[in-house]
């Protein structure tokens, strides 16, 4: 054994300190002081505290702590190994606040998309209802009070054919028999402009005062 131990032992025994008093006073469990007296330096914690142990526990006793450091030993004391800790993997949760927020997101561009295609629906009928009312207007239509009957009688005449006549001419043939007509203007490209395309009272109708004629040319 080397001076060391015997040196704090016979200490702490000339001074009537029990290892109990060292203890309380330094801080240092007894196991350590026990250690140090026994120079069982396996007993020691790792090389830093242990000669940290010694100094406080040789200026205790009285001691020089420079002279005792050159007999402790530290390439004896055995490193404490340490497991590794396990890996604790935090289990992945949601933020409530998060989910709020996606969910609010998500929402928002839903609603931009649907407005978006309601704005191109709208659009493209906008587009049709304009288009057809450009091709397709109104027919113009007007009315207008029949002639005297030929012969100045109230007897009913037969209804010529009138497609293919102007309008003036139709008009012309319509009054003769006392009868009132309306004209309805359309839009035909394939014939010439007031021109009758079709007729309401198929020709050969007897008509007079009291019956209307539908006229419809070509405007």
């Amino acid at each position: 054994m080397s001076p060391l131990g015997e040196t704090l032992r016979s200490a702490r025994l000339a001074k009537g300190i029990t290892l109990e008093d060292a203890e309380r006073v330094t801080r240092i469990p007894r196991k350590y002081l026990e250690a140090l007296e026994l120079e069982d330096y396996g007993r020691l914690p790792a090389p830093v505290y242990a000669r940290g142990f010694l100094r406080s526990y040789s200026g205790y006793l009285g001691l020089d702590p420079g002279e005792l450091l050159p007999f402790f030993p530290v390439g004896h004391v055995e490193e404490p190994q340490l497991d590794p800790l396990p890996e604790v993997q935090q289990p992945r949760t949601w933020n409530m606040s998060g989910v709020i927020a996606i969910g609010v997101v998500a929402g928002l561009i839903l609603l931009v998309v649907g407005l978006y295609s309601i704005g191109r629906e709208d659009s493209s009928s906008s587009f049709v209802a304009q288009t057809g009312t450009t091709t397709q207007r109104t027919p113009s239509v007007v009315t207008g009070a029949g002639g005297p009957a030929a012969g100045g009688g109230a007897a009913a005449a037969e209804l010529q054919d009138l497609v293919g006549q102007s309008v003036e001419t139709a008009v012309g043939m319509v009054q003769s028999t006392g009868a009132s007509y309306v004209l309805v203007g359309v839009a035909r490209g394939d014939v010439a402009s007031n021109t009758v395309v079709d007729q309401g009272t198929a020709a050969g109708t007897r008509i007079g005062p009291g019956d209307t004629v539908t006229i419809f040319f070509r405007r």
